[in-house]
C-alpha cells in the first residue's frame, strides 16, 4: 500500500514539475481547444440534420440561447486549421443575408425574410467550410448585419452573394432569380438553377438572371459594388415558403457546389 502511495506521490510531483514548462502548458491549452473544436464540429453535424419542423418546436424563450450556442459552435468550428495555400492573399467567398436584425424584410405570418435567409446563409457557409473554401459572412447564428456591413465584405472576394426572398401581392407569384451585372450573367444563371432545381421551382428572367436595371428596385448597392443577389423564391407564396422550410439545406448545398466549381475554375 505504501509503495502504491509513493508512486502516486512521485507521479504528482513529476506532473507539477512538468506543468511549470511553457511547452507543456501550451500543449495542454492546445489540446483543450482541439477538444472544443471537435465538439463544435460534432454538434453542428447533428444540428444540421435536425428537421426544421423540430427546431421550430423549441420554446420561444430558449430560441435566443440556442441561436447563441449554435453561433459559438460555428465560430469554434472555423478555428479548425485549414490547408496552407502558396499565396499571401487567399481568395474567399462572401455570403450574406438580406435585411438585418432590425429590418425583417418581407413577412408571412411568423416567417420573416431576414431570419429565413440567415438560416440559408448559415447552411451555405457550413458546406463551404466542409469543402475547405475560405469565406466571410455578415454574421453567424441569428446575427444578420445591415447592408453597409455586407457591402464592406465584397472587397477582396472572388464572388459575393446576398440572399433574399421575393414578395408580391399575388400569392401565385413564384420562381427564382438572381440579380447581377452582365459580367456575372452565367454565374447568376447557375445559382438560380441550383436553387430552382432543389425547390422544384421555375426560373425567372433570362434563365434565372436579371440585370439590376430590370429589377423592380432599380440600382442596388450590393450589385453596384460587384455582388449578386439571389432571390430564393416568394415568401408570399405558401407552396414556395413550405418548400424553403423543408428543403433549404438541399438548396444551400447546391449553391455551395456552384461556388466550389466557380473557385476551381477561377
Amino acid at each position: 500500500m505504501g509503495a502504491i502511495y509513493g508512486r502516486e506521490r512521485l507521479l504528482l510531483e513529476n506532473w507539477k514539475k512538468a506543468w511549470k514548462l511553457k511547452s507543456v502548458q501550451v500543449g495542454a491549452i492546445s489540446a483543450f481547444f482541439d477538444v472544443l473544436i471537435l465538439f463544435a464540429e460534432q454538434f453542428l453535424g447533428v444540428w444540421n440534420i435536425i428537421p426544421q419542423d423540430l427546431k421550430d418546436l423549441i420554446p420561444e424563450q430558449w430560441q435566443e440561447y440556442v441561436g447563441i450556442f449554435v453561433g459559438v459552435g460555428i465560430v469554434l468550428a472555423r478555428l479548425k486549421k485549414q490547408p496552407e495555400l502558396h499565396s499571401d492573399i487567399q481568395p474567399f467567398v462572401t455570403v450574406t443575408a438580406g435585411h438585418s436584425n432590425k429590418d425583417p424584410g418581407a413577412v408571412n405570418g411568423k416567417f420573416k425574410e431576414a431570419e429565413l435567409v440567415s438560416q440559408f446563409r448559415n447552411a451555405v457557409a457550413y458546406y463551404l467550410r466542409e469543402a475547405g473554401i475560405q469565406y466571410k459572412t455578415d454574421g453567424v447564428g441569428t446575427l444578420n448585419q445591415d447592408l453597409n456591413s455586407a457591402i464592406k465584405l465584397i472587397k477582396g472576394s472572388s464572388v459575393a452573394v446576398e440572399f433574399h426572398m421575393n414578395a408580391a401581392a399575388s400569392k401565385q407569384a413564384n420562381g427564382v432569380e438572381t440579380i447581377a451585372l452582365p459580367k456575372d450573367k452565367k454565374l447568376a444563371q447557375a445559382l438560380s438553377k441550383a436553387v430552382a432545381d432543389a425547390f422544384g421551382s421555375r426560373l425567372r428572367g433570362d434563365k434565372g438572371w436579371i440585370d439590376q436595371s430590370q429589377s423592380a428596385r432599380g440600382k442596388l448597392g450590393f450589385i453596384s459594388n460587384g455582388g449578386l443577389i439571389v432571390e430564393l423564391g416568394f415568401i408570399s407564396n405558401e407552396a414556395e415558403l413550405a418548400q424553403f422550410n423543408t428543403r433549404y439545406w438541399v438548396a444551400a448545398k447546391a449553391v455551395a457546389h456552384v461556388f466550389i466549381d466557380y473557385e476551381k475554375r477561377n
